[in-house]
């Protein structure tokens, strides 16, 4: 009888473990759901606000373009258009909520020196998001369209669909949004002990030959020019050097404690 009664508290035990389990599966599928129900809503509703606006977006998008004349191939193409601005002008406002959600979800498991270079990190990466969307928008952009419209000649009109355009727009948005994420990525690696300051600093001649390489390659033989674009990403190159010596600090300080 005792044995019975053994197993029997056994097996209810079990049964109650596997009932927590479940229950912690269903609790993260239910905090999955919101999270993604409260990004796609704001998404959505950054989206209709940007087809409503889209002319004002569309002339302030195109500021950069200077005198290139954007044109449209089609009837249908206008509105494809405008939809495409209102999907991607969507995401750009609505990423930070965005990424609120993503690192909302994943944060209670992280372990603790994670959660701190999380928490340290977030209002910098939409800083630093918006330091690289400004300097693709009011240097780098209006200087490649110079350099590629030099190419065409005074017998040609350079035009442009606007789709096209946004599609050009935007992947430089991103892509200057992404790389000024670089001296956050070298502090949490410096933090992490996986990247040191004295290889970024061995690598410095070769990133100063590429950046100079860069800069003489899409921008006119104006050494002004040249000089705008190449120094804000040597000044990038150093800033990583130096968050990786200062995460590395603090990672010695964490081991020194424990």
């Amino acid at each position: 009888m005792e044995i019975l009664l053994s197993i029997m508290g056994g097996t209810a035990i079990v049964m109650s473990k596997n009932a927590e389990a479940a229950m912690t599966v269903l609790q993260h599928f239910a905090e999955l759901r919101y999270r993604l129900i409260a990004a796609v809503a704001v998404f959505l509703a950054a989206s209709i606000a940007c087809f409503i606006a889209a002319e004002p977006i569309r002339r302030f998008l195109t500021v950069p373009a200077g005198g290139l004349r954007l044109v449209y191939f089609s009837p249908p193409e206008a509105l494809m258009a405008q939809f495409k601005l209102a999907l991607l002008g969507g995401a750009v406002l609505a990423s930070p909520v965005i990424l609120y959600q993503v690192v909302a979800f994943i944060y209670p498991a992280l372990t603790p020196v994670e959660k701190k270079i999380c928490l340290r990190t977030l209002g910098g990466v939409i800083a630093l998001f918006g330091a690289g969307a400004a300097f693709a928008y009011r240097v780098l952009l209006p200087l490649v369209l110079r350099f590629l419209l030099q190419h065409g000649g005074v017998s040609a009109t350079a035009k442009l669909a606007v789709s096209d355009y946004i599609s050009i727009f935007f992947q430089f948005i991103l892509f200057f949004g992404i790389v000024f994420q670089l001296p956050l990525i070298a502090w949490a690696l410096g933090r992490l002990d996986l990247l040191r300051a004295a290889q970024l600093r061995s690598w410095r001649k070769y990133a100063l030959l590429i950046i100079v390489i860069l800069a003489a390659v899409l921008t006119p033989p104006d050494p002004i020019t040249q000089i705008l674009l190449a120094l804000p990403l040597l000044l990038l190159y150093e800033l990583c050097i130096w968050m990786v010596q200062l995460g590395g600090r603090g990672w010695i300080k964490e081991i020194s404690r424990q």
